[in-house]
């Protein structure tokens, strides 16, 4: 496989746009609202900004250290993910300096806005309380992210943001943004909408547009180690994009985008593989947004707010328009550009490409990955290789509005992946020439897996290099998987059996290991209590995860529970948190015998834990010098010799006063005696396992009248509360 280092002038100019826009971006919104939230409740997160931009969020404390590979849109360009950066579209406009807009097109904040948009303020409220963490005597919990309040939960969800915002058009923009921490719904994000005229005008030919682009994600892994520059993946590169609910028989309305060949590296580069770190994958992960509910027609009551299943009407790529909105150099009826952006809008434009066989009546753009061509950008406009900044666009409509009208929409934001796990193992056996394919009987098309029949791979793909893309297309079943599953939440009320409290822990590293505390009482108080589990991993490299080392069962109820991690190598950094565990029962009456006997399973039977988010900590802990017995003491340095070089082997050398002798493997209590070589007593040390045991002591070479001690020879006893005692000879030379 060859690899060709991507331009450099190409990152400087991509790097240099993309400042200069995310500057601009920022700017405009700093116009109007300020207040942020993150939702962050395991493997998705998404920042919630009142005035319905995308804002600025660093998720760094959110998702560290990370046991999945968590992603987050940033603030690029307002993307949808928390119910933020809509774009509206309407006919015969009248805009508030009195020019009639033949086709206008506003952003949910926009340059027509002059005040603050935001009429009701942002809320975010969160289940439970964060549980006391601590590690080595310090308080290490995470500042809380909500305010706890299980009353303001929507069904068993763990999170809810609200706000409600006003724009130029007279649209109040109300908006509902939740999530799960329970491990089977713990990827995506809901985001429930309702849009109330309040114009006082009709609004004809009314669209509403969201997008999302996996170009704006940022990850929780892939950098830890660094990738070489050249092995990253060229800025250059988009996705291949799909929707899926476009024909008859389409049972969900999915639009997903899953990462494209690099066309600047050489050799198949699907899942983005690190050659020189073993050929893991990076970007295996598949991105989505899934339509629940979009209404039909506007309404007054709620109980004609009945689900349109073709809506979206319209879905396309193609480029954003924060800039290309205000400018009039792209034409229209109006000479802002606004008019050809309400074509996309509508549908207008890319009549040509429209995927064979939809319903009528709807406007859905071809998907690249179903044209027969290697490259992304087949499909021409909105897919050219010097523009990543493409989203997929979805527009519901065409409405007519009238004033004091309301329309609802619900959808979910998330993602799915292999898992770091299956990225590394799969990565492995790609790059040592033995993956095999996927089962078989799992793919639905031998050839091309999971993705569509026509699918085409690089031109320069070998044999190998397909059978590690088929593994990839089997993440379009898990997308698939975790929309059925939001889909059933949303059609039972969002009742999914809920996780448990979180759980209070403290952890002390010693010689012995890592002593590890914990406490859950009102998760034992539940009937279906099932157990607890330990999690734990060692170092921060993104090749390292979080296994369970330990499991109880549900009949380990006390007011605290221990347990001495021994299987760990003194001096490493490892990191924990422990999980109460809920048995669904197999006849859980929130799960219908349809739903149960579906392809995708229920959570009957299983076990859920409590969200790793609340419990979780950056904060590391290294298990001390392994306690030892009387017949494996080492004294060390034994000669010892002030002017001894090798001083900086024991990691000493930037001492002011090197004067140091250090007893290693020492029991886990002991009394040492140094004595001369004549018998006098020099010096007494009391090693005690408090605070914390270990078998490590040093002296400072001081007698007990605070005097240092001459060359010579010196007898050091040590002996155990039991009676058993050792002797060795420690040589001093000054």
């Amino acid at each position: 496989m060859k690899i060709i280092v991507h331009s450099i002038k190409q990152k400087f100019f991509f790097y240099c746009m993309s400042g200069l826009l995310a500057f601009i971006i920022v700017v405009f919104a700093a116009q109007a609202g300020g207040q942020t939230v993150i939702i962050k409740v395991n493997k998705m997160t998404v920042g919630v900004k009142d005035n319905g931009w995308t804002g600025s969020f660093n998720y760094s404390k959110g998702w560290w250290p990370a046991d999945y590979n968590c992603i987050g849109p940033t603030l690029q360009n307002a993307q949808s993910h928390s119910g933020s950066g809509f774009i509206f579209a309407t006919t015969n406009w009248t805009d508030p300096h009195g020019k009639l807009i033949p086709k206008a097109v506003l952003q949910n904040v926009d340059v027509y806005d002059t005040v603050s948009v935001v009429k009701v303020p942002l809320t975010n409220y969160v289940r439970w309380q964060l549980p006391t963490s601590y590690a080595k005597g310090i308080n290490v919990q995470v500042e809380h992210w909500g305010e706890p309040d299980a009353t303001k939960m929507i069904g068993t969800c763990d999170q809810v943001a609200e706000v409600t915002t006003l724009n130029a058009l007279g649209i109040r923009v109300h908006r509902k943004v939740f999530a799960w921490s329970q491990q089977y719904h713990d990827n995506y994000v809901v985001c429930d909408v309702t849009l109330t005229n309040k114009s006082g005008k009709t609004l004809t030919y009314f669209y509403m547009r969201m997008h999302e682009a996996i170009f704006y994600m940022s990850r929780a892994v892939g950098e830890n180690p660094e990738i070489p520059d050249d092995q990253h993946p060229s800025n250059q590169t988009a996705g291949w994009h799909h929707y899926y609910g476009a024909k008859p028989g389409d049972s969900l309305r999915i639009f997903y985008e899953y990462s494209a060949d690099d066309r600047i590296l050489d050799g198949d580069q699907m899942g983005y593989p690190v050659y020189t770190q073993d050929g893991r994958l990076t970007q295996s992960d598949i991105h989505f947004y899934a339509i629940l509910h979009a209404s039909k027609e506007p309404y007054k009551s709620p109980a004609n707010g009945i689900d349109d299943p073709l809506q979206p009407k319209v879905t396309n790529v193609f480029a954003p328009f924060v800039m290309s909105m205000n400018s009039p150099d792209i034409g229209g009826d109006d000479g802002t550009g606004r008019g050809f952006i309400y074509d996309i809008i509508s549908g207008e434009k890319f009549k040509d490409q429209e995927i064979a066989g939809q319903y009528d009546g709807t406007h859905h753009r071809q998907n690249s990955d179903e044209f027969g061509s290697p490259e992304w950008t087949c499909l021409g406009t909105g897919f050219d290789e010097n523009s990543i900044w493409n989203h997929r666009c979805a527009s519901f409509g065409p409405y007519t509005f009238n004033n004091d009208e309301q329309i609802h929409i619900v959808y979910v934001s998330g993602f799915a992946a292999l898992g770091l796990k299956k990225d590394k193992e799969i990565g492995e056996k790609w790059l040592a020439g033995t993956l095999e394919n996927p089962p078989a009987e799992t793919l639905p098309n031998y050839e091309t897996g999971y993705f569509p029949t026509n699918f085409a791979y690089p031109s320069d793909a070998t044999e190998i290099d397909k059978k590690k893309d088929r593994w990839i297309s089997t993440v379009i079943d898990s997308v698939h998987k975790t929309v059925s599953l939001a889909k059933w939440n949303y059609e039972h009320d969002w009742n999914v059996p809920m996780a448990p409290p979180p759980t209070d822990k403290w952890l002390l590293g010693t010689g012995e290991g890592t002593q590890i505390t914990w406490s859950n009482p009102e998760a034992e108080d539940l009937s279906n209590f099932d157990g607890y589990r330990i999690m734990r991993r060692r170092g921060t490299q993104d090749t390292t995860f979080f296994e369970q080392i330990h499991r109880t069962d549900a009949d380990a109820k006390a007011d605290t529970h221990s347990f001495l991690d021994t299987k760990v190598i003194f001096g490493g950094t490892y990191y924990y948190y422990v999980q109460a565990g809920v048995k669904v029962d197999e006849n859980d009456p929130n799960y219908s015998n349809a739903y149960n006997n579906s392809k995708y399973g229920t959570t009957r039977g299983k076990t859920l834990w409590s969200g790793r988010m609340w419990g979780v900590s950056n904060y590391p802990v290294e298990p001390e010098r392994p306690v030892g017995s009387l017949d494996s003491i080492r004294i060390v340095p034994n000669p010892y010799n002030l002017k001894d070089p090798l001083w900086a082997n024991y990691g000493l050398l930037n001492l002011d006063d090197p004067r140091r002798i250090m007893f290693f493997n020492l029991p886990r209590e002991c009394t040492i005696k140094i004595f001369t070589e004549n018998g006098d007593l020099v010096k007494t040390l009391e090693h005690t396992p408090f605070p914390v045991s270990t078998g490590y002591e040093q002296w400072d070479m001081l007698t007990e009248s605070q005097q240092a001690i001459a060359s010579g020879v010196y007898i050091v006893v040590f002996q155990t509360p039991e009676g058993g005692v050792a002797y060795q000879k420690l040589l001093v030379v000054r």
